[in-house]
């Protein structure tokens, strides 16, 4: 039951974990593509609302210039030679002249306006009234404040208090129309400043505004209406729509025409002035071209337009209606997925298209100020792009994108996603159980088994009676059973095997000589390098009763335990036979006949023996096919001792012949086996004869103990990494 638990847990997690894991992925997709989405769009829509501020303002900027065109007005008549005011009150002449004249001049203002006069307060001009303005006087210096009537300076700063500005149509706070505050006309009378003049244009506004709707409804206009009238009049002021579908390289194209055409009309005068007068009586009338730059100048809710004709600068410096402005920028703004566009002034004042866009827009806190951050900013329900307006109003753009509808949405989808899920799963699990109470008995039976095996009972099998995959697996398990049970057999076999080979090392190590000898003035010492393997190398010396020195090296074909055997055999043969006194050749010729009748298989051994007589200095050996053996004299010469017979065991009945060798005090012999010479580098080199040589000529007067380590030392640099599969045996005798 427990195992039956645990496979529907495991099936549940196979099964919820990935489904989980799914549809996270989906929805955080899902939500970051959204996102990504919406802050282009938004980021796109920002860029917009600031290129549609500068067309307005190009266009403001194109129409407030022609008020410097404006011709100046007439002279009023006097009431004694004119016919009489229009007004019958008894007013003064000079209060009914000021009312004409300002009647003609906001006329001309109008004209020159047009609707435009809908999105500004007033208007700060040069006085074009008889008697002032251009010729009046000389013009203020830039820097300078404007003149008073008697041409003090100072006497009335710009601007002058303007009257309380008229609402935009559809934003909060918005009051009724208030009635006209002027005279008869139904004009407010400009009030100058020296040479300049400051026009209300408060009663264009409301002509214009009277062009829609009768008088009498404009106080009663519900907010939707004055929205409504508001976007007719923005889409109608000079023709702002179709300035706003001008691309920015169209409007570039005509300011370049504009300014090639003025340096053409420039370079054509100066020709003509540089022409010679024709000698005739007639004089050419001057040619006086034309020439107009015009600067324009936007700051906060003031624009100021200065022009430049011939030399004379004039300024023409209006107060825009800001809530006007914003409504034609904000007017054919697509608002297809709920975005709020807004602006936001230097005091913070936020700019809307409705109240409610204006309570969403206040709601988002900190980032809809004056010093919030530009740029992106993701709330949990919106995304809002900042942007500053390029025409240096100090105005910020933004559009704040919904997204909270549409991440409810995405959360919808997933859960009813994972609903669906949980619902086939657990369809699911109605048919797995009784499939996993039968899979559980088969694998309980298999559980069994292993634990039998895993205790020791390797014959442990189980029967198999289906013909699935747990049949499959129930065949499986008895394969493994059998191999293991024959693994554990060959495991058994090795252990054997590895105790004999250690006994072997250990009767080879037990043979071997483990202290050096010092007989009177000769020092003898011996090493063995071990390899991997147990071999049959083998050295000895021992001194025998007649004062003679014995020296033994010889190595056992073969490898492993039986090698061992032989070569500890021969090692006593030798030993004794030695210790009688018998000679040389006797002994080597007894050694071949008994292991040619005693040896099991095919089994021979190559064998040095040398008897050392320190004081005649001399030495007697048999070379049984070894390889030859050196004496290195005192003087540096480096003598070798050759084979004198075959190996012994390998063909019998041979002989073997002495060899007398006489020997000085100072020389040194050395004997080795075919492990040293053979001995692989990593790149399969073997170390060879000629360096054993070179390297016992570079040991000079060095006693057996560094001779030997000096040549131990040069096999294992030269072997590097790489495995030694013989023993390395070498014995040092320095004569006495």
């Amino acid at each position: 039951m427990k195992l039956r638990t645990r496979l529907i847990v495991v099936f549940l997690l196979l099964s919820v974990a990935p489904l989980g894991a799914i549809t996270f992925y989906s929805y955080t997709s899902s939500v970051r593509a959204l996102r990504e989405a919406a802050t282009q769009e938004a980021d796109l829509l920002a860029d917009e609302l600031g290129q549609r501020m500068q067309l307005v303002t190009a266009r403001l900027t194109e129409r407030v210039d022609r008020l410097l065109d404006l011709p100046a007005l007439p002279a009023p008549a006097s009431p004694t030679s004119g016919p009489a005011p229009r007004s019958t009150s008894a007013a003064p002449a000079e209060t009914v002249d000021a009312t004409v004249e300002s009647g003609l001049l906001n006329d001309q203002i109008a004209d020159a306006l047009g609707e435009a006069a809908i999105l500004l307060n007033n208007v700060e001009m040069p006085d074009r009234r008889p008697g002032r303005g251009r010729g009046a006087r000389p013009p203020d210096r830039p820097g300078e404040p404007p003149r008073g009537r008697q041409g003090e300076r100072g006497a009335r700063p710009f601007p002058p208090p303007p009257p309380p500005p008229l609402p935009a149509l559809g934003q909060p706070g918005e009051a009724p129309l208030p009635p006209d505050r002027a005279g008869p006309t139904g004009e407010t009378p400009p009030a100058a400043a020296g040479d300049r003049v400051t026009i209300d244009l408060e009663p264009i506004r409301r002509r214009l505004y009277r062009q829609i709707v009768p008088m009498e409804r404009v106080d009663n206009l519900t907010r939707e209406d004055r929205q409504r009238i508001a976007l007719e009049i923005n889409q109608h002021m000079l023709g702002i729509v179709e300035g706003i579908r001008l691309s920015a390289a169209e409007l570039s194209r005509r300011a370049d025409e504009a300014r090639r055409k003025a340096e053409a009309d420039a370079k054509a005068a100066a020709e003509a002035a540089a022409k010679p007068r024709a000698a005739t009586d007639a004089v050419a009338a001057p040619i006086k071209v034309q020439t107009t730059v015009r600067k324009s100048a936007f700051s906060g809710s003031r624009l100021d337009v200065t022009s430049e004709r011939n030399g004379e600068v004039n300024t023409v410096r209006v107060e825009l209606n800001l809530s006007n402005v914003l409504m034609t920028v904000f007017s054919t703004m697509g608002r297809e997925q709920g975005e709020v566009p807004f602006a936001v002034d230097k005091e913070g004042r936020i700019y809307t298209p409705t109240d409610e866009d204006g309570q969403k827009i206040a709601a988002l806190g900190p980032i809809a100020r004056a010093d919030g951050p530009l740029g992106t900013t993701i709330l949990p329900q919106w995304i809002v792009v900042m942007t500053a307006d390029p025409s240096g109003s100090g105005l910020r753009f933004g559009i704040a994108r919904p997204v909270g509808d549409s991440l409810t949405a995405l959360r919808r989808t997933a859960g009813r996603t994972v609903g669906l899920g949980l619902l086939f799963i657990g369809l699911a699990i109605v048919g797995v159980v009784p499939l996993a109470s039968r899979l559980t008995r088969d694998l309980n039976t298999l559980t069994s088994s292993a634990g039998r095996i895993a205790h020791g009972d390797y014959a442990a099998r189980v029967s198999v009676n289906a013909r699935d995959e747990v049949g499959e697996l129930a065949r499986a398990f008895n394969q493994m059973a059998e191999d293991v049970e024959q693994h554990q057999r060959a495991i058994a076999s090795q252990e054997r095997l590895r105790r004999e080979l250690e006994l072997g090392r250990q009767i080879q190590h037990d043979m071997l000589p483990h202290q050096p000898l010092q007989h009177g003035l000769t020092e003898i010492q011996g090493v063995s390098v071990p390899a991997r393997e147990v071999g049959g190398d083998f050295f000895n010396y021992f001194v025998l009763p007649d004062d003679r020195l014995a020296l033994v090296v010889g190595d056992v074909s073969g490898k492993g335990v039986g090698a061992a055997l032989l070569m500890s055999n021969i090692q006593a043969s030798l030993r004794l036979r030695l210790s009688l006194g018998q000679d040389l050749s006797a002994i080597a010729n007894e050694i071949d006949a008994d292991i040619d009748r005693n040896a099991p298989g095919p089994m021979y051994a190559t064998l040095f023996l040398g008897i050392l007589d320190p004081v005649a200095h001399r030495l007697h050996y048999v070379n049984a096919g070894h390889h030859p053996q050196f004496v290195l004299r005192r003087q540096g010469e480096l003598e070798p001792m050759g084979s004198t017979g075959l190996p012994v065991g390998l063909m019998a009945g041979h002989g073997y012949r002495q060899v007398q060798a006489e020997v000085a005090p100072g020389d040194l012999l050395f004997f080795y086996t075919d492990g040293c010479v053979e001995t692989m580098s990593e790149s399969g080199e073997p170390f060879g004869a000629k360096r054993l040589e070179q390297l016992l000529l570079a040991t000079g007067s060095e006693g057996p103990n560094d001779v030997l380590q000096r040549v131990e030392s040069a096999l294992q640099q030269f072997r590097g990494s790489s495995e030694l599969f013989d023993d390395a045996t070498m014995m040092a005798v320095r004569v006495g």
